[in-house]
């Protein structure tokens, strides 16, 4: 029995599933940050990612002087007290500039098919970590049965429940199969948050090259010239984040359209079957098949909704 135990307990230890502790949704071990909620999994990662973007600035200052040094010296002789220093500060907390009136609305553009294919494989990996929790509760099932009397008195209760251990251990090893070739696939980091995390860099740029700029660390010129630099990075970024999250509003418009049609289908399927037009087996399999299919669905629609908030 203590070995038995030993082995359960080392199944339980090696595939326990991990969570995002702040939405309770399925990560990766590998995972820097939610895929559903984009906070990071790490303490240290803002950190980081601010000392990154500190270093980032510093660096283009130093290549910007190596390249414009020389250039530079004639300029300063020829604008020398042409120009007072007045460079107003940026307030990058602010909410997005609004458009100018006359903009054309730009239509929105379809979800790429590689972006489509990592929440699919995020949903089935999802999916799956659910699937691994009720497996361990099944094996504290059978840890509860281990501690039964009859374990040790009963041959037969002892092979039952050998068997449903071995069917648990089998199943686990079935979805963590799965797992690895799911891991495989999926992105290291998922495209919305690298393309947040890219956007955060030139947020934390921007505000160190005005610090500099402000503490004379650094001339007006280049100042002006990596802050449009950062700040059309900054724009582009922000033009990609949110043609992404369009895309996925258009795509749950379209999967709703298609949750509606396998609901009337599913109603079809019964009304066919009440009146006798078809017979129990075929009602069934056609309601088991739809079901499979709208579960998919709202399994689809409910990520996208996570993702576009």
């Amino acid at each position: 029995m203590n070995q038995f135990k030993k082995l359960l307990d080392y199944w339980r230890r090696t595939n326990i599933p991990k969570f995002c502790p702040y939405c309770g949704n399925p990560v990766r071990e590998k995972d820097k940050y939610c895929i559903v909620c984009g906070k990071p999994l790490l303490a240290d990662i803002p950190k980081k990612a601010k000392k990154e973007a500190e270093d980032a600035v510093k660096k283009d200052i130093k290549e910007l002087d190596r390249q414009d040094k020389s250039e530079k010296k004639s300029k300063k002789e020829e604008k020398k007290a042409k120009e007072k220093d007045n460079v107003e500060e940026e307030d990058l907390d602010e909410e997005e500039q609004k458009k100018e009136e006359g903009d054309v609305k730009k239509e929105p553009r379809p979800l790429p098919e590689d972006v489509k294919h990592q929440i699919e494989l995020y949903i089935e990996f999802s999916d799956l970590q659910f699937k691994k929790q009720t497996l361990l509760d099944k094996l504290d099932d059978v840890n509860k049965m281990m501690k039964s009397p009859e374990f040790e008195t009963d041959f037969n209760y002892k092979d039952k429940v050998n068997l449903k251990f071995k069917a648990v251990k089998s199943l686990i090893n079935e979805l963590k199969e799965r797992e690895k070739e799911l891991d495989q696939e999926m992105d290291n980091v998922f495209i919305i948050q690298k393309l947040t995390n890219q956007l955060d860099a030139k947020v934390y740029q921007l505000k160190n090259l005005t610090r500099e700029y402000k503490l004379k660390k650094v001339d007006k010129e280049t100042f002006k010239r990596l802050r449009d630099k950062y700040k059309g990075e900054k724009e582009n970024l922000e033009d990609k984040l949110s043609d992404l999250r369009e895309g996925m509003k258009v795509w749950i418009q379209d999967l709703k359209v298609e949750e509606s049609e396998i609901i009337g289908l599913l109603k079809l399927n019964k009304g066919r079957y009440s009146s006798k037009e078809i017979e129990e087996e075929e009602y069934k399999e056609t309601k088991q098949d739809l079901e499979f299919k709208l579960k998919k669905i709202q399994a689809k629609i409910e990520t996208l909704e996570k993702l576009t908030k």
